[in-house]
């Protein structure tokens, strides 16, 4: 009987692999490549090992680029091995593994998503290799989770659409690479390097969600460059009321404009008057009698947050600890290696039906740790568990994409022994978790009317009654979105009097949005359906965003290295830089789609079909490749007869 060769997407999974395979790696066994015990073999990638060839391999030609060349579409695409030493080395010994006489059943164990399936058929297919492949696919590195998964593996042939999905993505951000950074540096990159006072000629990378995205923060820019503030006026009273003795303050309500379209709306613009309206409305209102006309006192609840995505974790750290996205990233991928959370490049926000009946074991298994041992026995105190499968909100099967949310397993350890970022993360995903077991938090909210001369003054108060999930978690709110009112304007009593002690004139300006950082970045990208018009269109993208939850910290990162973006150490603000917005305008200019996030969003959606079987491998090529030829020709005409491409130009609108 021969053996099973189990083959990872790194040497720290490997080991996981290995321990509950019955063997250990050694140091021996790191440096020729793999483990071997009586009835298993177990091997590691380094992440890609193959990559898709450059041109040149295609025809030698095209190591020199030329317009004339483009667009170049392969016939057949070509891979090979990433020129790395200790990367040929390793894909030398998965190949004779994977050609072994005696390995009967290859597992590829490589991480459950698009990008791990590719990893891993480049490898397979490479190698020559014919032996019958299975996929272990799994959301936890726990012992149980592995275990369960070299069970369940299935054939590998049941996941040919995802691998089909993942070719297709990568021949496409080939074609969109290789094709328009080669014309626009061809036809603009001498120059702009020169107006930009750069050493030497640079390379103008144009990516299929890369460029997207550098659209996005300098449209922001612009916004906020462009902007011109207005400022509005309304007006503020003080009120002393004479029964309840309470000093408070009211802001003035317009009256209503009743209209077809907001019978019981007020526009924004109506909540501010001239400053001269305003002044008329004081000295209309002076020696007014004033009394409250309303006081409306509700409870009202506010449930838990829901768990945490990759997108959304990433912009939470980044809010509450300035983490860049690439380093949440980078931390959670070693919590999950660690067994101590699931799988964290998902972007569902909920967990599965059959994923529940392990929350007790994973609540047993913090209850073990002091940081939150606490939390859990209060959870135990308010009895049966408040999530269960008919929680939608919660546990979803059909809002659960390829992995489920980001969770803890029941593997812990204490937090003083985790380096300080680490600790603020797993802490954080733990916290979010434990709040869907606690009841919503209740607030006692106050609205009260003043009339005062026949016109009606507005309070408002919200204080916390019952912290319920508050008390285990506090979810980060944009500056401005706190609401207090220190005033106990619930003891007034209607139509009890005020004296008026005062009207103030509020001024108040408008302001510019707020540029992203690369925490609000990533949810923007995730996002990208709220951009479409289309209500069609948006319904069709709006679970495929700009990227997916593995690439996208990467994307912005990449921006950065190449120095399209800059990204503040300590804020994390996002800026474009000159050359950045040169590019952009260049791009607007000649193929302005390949700014466009709804276009990106449906090339990522036509990706997810293939996933799915709506469409065909074929079919999405077809279009592809009609794209590419197309744009292609349309930036050659731009060079050749529109005078408006001007760099001087260009560069002279983006300085402004």
């Amino acid at each position: 009987m021969g053996k099973n060769l189990f083959i990872t997407e790194k040497p720290s999974v490997a080991a996981s692999f290995a321990q509950v395979l019955g063997t250990n790696i050694t140091k021996s066994d790191r440096a020729k490549g793999y483990a071997e015990s009586q009835d298993a073999v177990i091997s590691w990638c380094f992440g890609h090992l193959i990559t898709m060839a450059y041109p040149d391999a295609y025809e030698p030609a095209y190591k020199e680029w030329k317009i004339e060349h483009l667009p170049i579409i392969p016939e057949e695409y070509k891979y090979i091995v990433i020129g790395d030493r200790g990367v040929e080395k390793q894909f030398e010994v998965i190949k004779t593994l994977l050609n072994r006489e005696d390995i009967d059943m290859v597992y590829s164990c490589t991480d459950s998503g698009r990008e791990g399936e590719y990893i891993f058929r480049l490898v397979y297919s490479q190698s020559g290799s014919k032996k019958p492949a299975k996929r272990v696919w799994i959301s936890s590195q726990t012992d149980e989770a592995i275990k369960e998964g070299i069970q369940k593996a299935k054939d590998l042939m049941d996941y040919d659409l995802l691998g089909k999905a993942a070719y297709s993505r990568a021949k496409e951000d080939w074609l969109f690479g290789m094709n328009f950074s080669r014309i626009y540096t061809c036809q603009y990159g001498r120059n702009l390097s020169a107006l930009l006072k750069e050493n030497k000629s640079s390379v103008i990378a144009i990516g299929r969600v890369m460029t997207c995205v550098l659209g996005l923060v300098v449209d922001r820019e612009l916004e906020i460059r462009n902007f011109v503030p207005k400022i509005h006026y309304g007006v503020e009273a003080a009120f002393n009321s004479l029964q309840s003795g309470v000093s408070y303050k009211g802001k003035w309500k317009p009256k209503k404009k009743t209209t077809k379209e907001s019978p019981d709306e007020v526009s924004e613009n109506d909540k501010y008057i001239s400053k001269e309206e305003a002044e008329e409305l004081i000295e209309k209102l002076k020696e007014c009698e004033a009394a409250v006309k309303k006081v409306d006192i509700k409870v009202t609840n506010e449930q838990p947050p829901l768990l945490f995505n990759l997108a959304e974790l990433q912009s939470e750290a980044n809010k509450k600890f300035k983490l860049p996205v690439d380093k949440t990233l980078e931390i959670a991928q070693n919590l999950y290696e660690k067994k101590m959370i699931s799988y964290p490049r998902t972007d569902s926000r909920v967990i599965s039906t059959d994923v529940l009946g392990e929350v007790p074991k994973v609540l047993n298994g913090l209850y073990k740790n002091s940081a939150f041992k606490d939390y859990i026995q209060r959870i135990k105190e308010f009895g049966p568990l408040r999530v269960t499968k008919s929680t939608k909100r919660y546990v979803d099967d059909g809002k659960v994409t390829d992995h489920y949310a980001i969770i803890p397993t029941y593997v812990t350890t204490e937090l003083d022994k985790l380096e300080e970022n680490t600790r603020k993360i797993y802490n954080l995903i733990v916290k979010r978790f434990l709040a869907v077991f606690y009841p919503p938090a209740e607030f006692n909210s106050v609205k009260v009317e003043t009339e005062a001369g026949g016109e009606i003054f507005s309070s408002s108060a919200k204080t916390l009654k019952e912290a319920g999930w508050k008390e285990v978690y506090e979810i980060s709110l944009p500056k401005g979105e706190e609401e207090s009112n220190d005033s106990p304007i619930h003891k007034l009593v209607k139509k009890e009097k005020c004296n008026v002690e005062k009207f103030d004139l509020e001024e108040k300006e408008t302001k510019p949005p707020s540029r992203y950082t690369d925490g609000s970045l990533i949810i923007t990208m995730e996002k990208a359906g709220k951009f479409v018009e289309n209500e069609e269109l948006r319904e069709q993208i709006k679970t495929c965003g700009i990227g997916t939850s593995a690439t996208r910290a990467g994307i912005i990162k990449k921006l950065r290295d190449i120095g399209y973006i800059k990204i503040n150490n300590k804020t994390q603000i996002v800026t474009p830089t000159l050359k950045g917005e040169a590019i952009v305008e260049l791009v607007r200019r000649t193929a302005r789609e390949l700014l466009n996030p709804s276009l990106t969003a449906s090339w990522e959606k036509g990706l997810v079909m293939i996933e799915n079987g709506e469409t065909t491998e074929s079919v999405f090529q077809e279009k592809l490749y009609a794209y590419i030829t197309k744009t292609i020709e349309k930036v050659k005409r731009s060079k050749e007869g529109d005078q408006s491409i001007n760099l001087l130009r260009i560069m002279g609108s983006v300085k402004e």
